[in-house]
């Protein structure tokens, strides 16, 4: 319904505008008319005849006279109803006034023809008609001219006047082409035009809408978060029972299985509080319990329990207080979310070996605390920006992300807290220098606003008491107050250990690359893909495309949002790389907005996932993406076999025709110089030199012709050898066919062409027959040669071709003496695109061509090496019986 009604405004908006548009232009164009036509009555009065000038000032009077009428029509209602006609016969008559004028002033050749072309043109410019009116009116002004003058153009067969003709044609088929591309541009210009109106009141009760509901979602998210916290006590405290072992014991998958499901909790629960302070900052609810407390005493504290997380890093942590003692009032409770989370970024963006400093300075008035760290920082002009709520650094403006991985309200907390405090904080950066974080809290108490504290009067002696009062029965208080819950943003940021490597790993066919910076999340997809595939682990996009390169898995399972380097310019880099350019790409986002979906695919993602994801759903389509490789192979293996016959078959015939030339030349040449040393040679009398010389030459002659014949045989061979494999015109189905004869064929052919000195050695014992499609049979034969060859030394190189006929199989091995291959890689040596083949140098899909061929033929292909020993592949395919057995 919305769409017939959009469509209804569009028709009803159109006809307004095209009769204000064409009513303006009829104005511009009868102006314009009446002008020319006085102008050019005095030019007919100075130039031409006086019998004529009845006719031409009549002509004109009378253009003139219309003009005026459609000046006084243009003004009425009816008008409306047919401007496009009105306007359309106007131009009309104005051409054929200039028609009847040529007429009596030379015809085709009257100096006056060039009018015409000006009132097409002009009318093309002023008017927007249909094509109907367009084609009627300059069809009418050409067609015109052409009709009156045809006899002079059938007598005469002048030159000029058919000049003349071709350009007045030319200009009403190009003033109509445009025309009508104005028109249609026209139209479309309006029709935007109307949906973005349409759009602005749509946004503008939008706006309305949400400043209704921007209030009720505060009141809504702060009464959210606060039940949730109820169900979520309920989740952790019987799973920690069962890690601990109350209800029974568990095997060490079961108890990491729990164990992360109950950090994942413990998270959630932190994230709940941040959004409940959040709320009620946002709202004036949050109360400070505020105390003087010696700041200096207490940061010493915090970082001797944050530093043993930071030392899994290898990250040094430093306190330096320039007091011994600095009293301030404040919330300590509050104060530690501050601090933790400034540690906690630190410790996430600082690279092994870097080193993170505290440090106090007490003034007279304030104390300032900065937190200060060696990692990759943050562009200067985000400073500001960092603090504000649900902002995440982008990833292509900065080296660095200071809220990636999080939901970008941790800064946003701290500086609310420490404003509520009445202090401040701020952050300054150079991207590769690191960053620094300053707090400043004023002494005394003076400066609190009285809004802002708790009245209730409670005796508040030690930090964090208001997490050890006994009296507490809410669970989740007492949850909050232990020590792994507080430090577990700095415990997530410096875990290093994400999974385990299965011992067995090499012997899964397929390898998953897992990109993804939340340590839970990729033990996850770690336990769901271990069955079935060998899993590698980064946890970011840079390393993540050091693994890929190194590796080249079959299959790249990423995250979207990761420090250093997001998804999105991850697979771009993938893309970029011929090796990685056709691998699957999943991307796992919980965003899931259509926007980055589109950018996903823009960069080359293959599928995308929302989190959280169904585990089930996360194995079948990272099968069905590896199975997508698979299906690669097929088509590439397809495209050869349609493009290879042509090939060779063009190519044999091309050099075969040279070929012919240089023989018959040859011939000719050898039996000319023959005949001439046999006339020349009796010439010489005995014991003289010149005849010694002249039978050496001779010799020397005959040992080059001969060099040569064996030249142009091999290549006489090459070209036979590429048309029987060609044979245009034969019929791809399966046949009984010598894969023996075949192989002696295609290893040939392949040898010849690489033109690399390698000693070729068939051993094929009687007919290899097999029922196949003989060009995909002899690709797979190509392929198994063709690394063989690439695989030896320049020199020494050895390439052995053996067929062997065993009870029902028919086995053709191809082997060679070069570097072998490691077992790393003949567990993935039959992958889609897998390669160590350096890049252009080929696509790795030659052994998966040969895999699929054997696995169509009912046979298999198997690899037998050891590094520095050579490579055998053996080719085991069904024997076909003899066609008269």
């Amino acid at each position: 319904m919305s769409v017939y009604v959009e469509g209804s405004k569009v028709e009803l908006e159109w006809g307004r505008w095209l009769v204000e548009h064409n009513r303006r232009s009829s104005l511009i164009a009868l102006v314009l008319v009446v002008g020319l036509h006085g102008a050019f009555a005095v030019l007919d009065v100075l130039t031409a005849p006086a019998r004529y000038l009845p006719l031409l000032l009549g002509t004109r009077v009378t253009g003139i006279t219309v003009s005026l009428l459609l000046n006084a029509f243009r003004k009425r209602p009816a008008f409306e109803r047919h401007d496009t006609l009105v306007t359309g016969a106007y131009m009309a008559f104005v051409g054929l006034s200039i028609t009847v004028m040529t007429t009596v002033l030379g015809g085709v050749d009257s100096p006056y023809y060039p009018g015409l072309m000006m009132v097409m043109v002009g009318g093309g410019m002023l008017f927007h008609w249909p094509r109907t009116v367009v084609v009627a009116t300059h069809g009418v002004i050409a067609g015109s001219f052409l009709l009156v003058n045809l006899g002079t153009l059938i007598h005469d067969r002048h030159p000029v006047a058919l000049i003349h003709c071709f350009f007045v044609v030319s200009t009403a088929a190009i003033v109509t082409t445009a025309q009508g591309f104005s028109y249609g541009r026209a139209r479309e210009q309006l029709e935007n035009r109307v949906k973005l109106e349409a759009a602005g009141e749509v946004l503008s009760r939008a706006h309305q809408d949400l400043q209704r509901l921007d209030a009720f979602k505060s009141r809504f998210f702060a009464n959210v978060t606060h039940e949730l916290k109820t169900p979520l006590a309920l989740i952790l405290s019987p799973l920690e029972l069962m890690i601990d072992g109350e209800f029974g014991p568990l095997t060490e998958p079961q108890r990491a299985t729990l164990r992360s499901i109950y950090l994942s909790g413990a998270r959630l629960l932190r994230l709940i509080g941040d959004l409940l302070d959040l709320s009620r900052l946002e709202e004036s609810r949050l109360r400070l319990r505020v105390k003087p407390h010696d700041l200096t005493q207490w940061l010493r504290a915090l970082v001797a329990q944050v530093a043993p997380l930071t030392d899994r890093k290898r990250v040094e942590l430093r306190f330096e207080a320039a007091a011994e003692a600095s009293e301030v009032w404040c919330d300590l409770d509050r104060l530690e979310r501050v601090f933790i989370n400034l540690l906690s970024n630190a410790a996430k963006h600082t690279p092994e070996g870097g080193r993170i400093t505290v440090t106090l300075d007490d003034d007279a008035d304030v104390v300032r605390v900065a937190v200060e760290d060696t990692g990759a920082g943050f562009p200067p002009e985000l400073a500001e920006r960092l603090f504000e709520r649900f902002f995440q650094v982008d990833s292509e403006t900065a080296q660095n992300r200071y809220t990636q991985g999080g939901t970008g309200i941790g800064l946003a907390l701290a500086r609310e807290l420490v404003e509520l405090h009445g202090g401040s904080i701020h952050g300054s950066s150079a991207p590769g220098r690191g960053a620094r974080f300053t707090v400043t809290l004023r002494k005394g108490r003076g400066h609190l606003p009285a809004e802002a504290l708790e009245r209730r009067g409670r005796a508040e002696t030690v930090p964090n008491e208001r997490r050890n009062d006994h009296g507490t029965t809410d669970w989740t208080a007492q949850f909050a107050a232990r020590e792994d819950f507080r430090l577990l943003d700095v415990s997530d940021a410096t875990e290093r250990r994400v999974v385990e490597r299965d011992a067995d790993e090499s012997t899964r066919g397929r390898t998953v690359l897992v990109v993804e910076d939340t340590p839970e999340v990729t033990r996850l997809i770690f336990t769901v893909l271990r069955q079935k595939f060998r899993v590698l682990t980064a946890p970011n996009g840079a390393r993540g495309l050091e693994l890929a390169l190194k590796h080249l898995p079959d299959v790249v399972v990423t995250d979207l949002m990761m420090p250093e380097m997001d998804g999105f310019e991850l697979t771009r880099r993938l893309r970029a790389d011929a090796r990685m350019r056709h691998v699957p790409v999943l991307m796992l986002t919980a965003r899931g907005e259509l926007r980055d979906r589109m950018e996903g695919m823009d960069s080359g993602v293959t599928e995308h996932m929302s989190k959280p994801f169904n585990t089930r759903e996360l194995l079948a389509t990272v099968q069905k993406l590896a199975q997508t490789s698979d299906a690669t192979a097929e088509r590439v293996l397809t495209q050869q076999m349609d493009s290879l016959e042509t090939i060779t078959g063009g190519l044999a015939h091309e050099i075969n025709n040279p070929l012919n030339y240089v023989r018959n030349a040859f011939t000719r040449v050898r039996l000319d110089v023959t005949e001439a040393f046999k006339l020349t040679l009796p010439l010489a009398p005995e014991g003289d030199p010149a005849r010694a010389k002249i039978a050496s030459l001779e010799a020397r002659t005959t040992r080059m012709f001969e060099t040569a014949q064996s030249g142009l045989l091999r290549i006489g061979d090459t070209v036979a050898l590429m048309r029987r494999y060609s044979r245009e015109g034969f019929a791809r189905v399966p046949r009984t066919h010598d894969a023996f004869a075949g192989a002696r064929d295609v290893a040939a052919l392949v040898a010849s062409s690489t033109g690399k000195p390698v000693e070729l050695v068939f051993e094929l014992e009687g007919e290899g027959l097999v029922e196949c499609v003989p060009e995909e049979l002899h690709q797979a034969i190509s392929n198994l040669v063709q690394n063989a060859i690439e695989a030896v030394a320049d020199e020494g190189g050895r390439v052995v071709v053996r067929g062997e006929l065993r009870d029902a199989e028919v086995v053709l091995t191809v082997s060679d003496n070069g570097a072998g291959i490691t077992p790393e890689d003949r567990a993935r040596i039959f992958t889609p695109f897998f390669t160590r083949k350096a890049p252009g140098k080929g696509m790795g899909l030659g052994l998966t061509i040969v895999w699929r061929v054997a696995q169509a033929l009912g046979g298999s292909v198997t690899v037998d090496s050891e590094p520095g020993r050579g490579a055998t592949f053996a080719l085991r395919l069904p024997r076909a019986p003899r066609a008269d057995a």
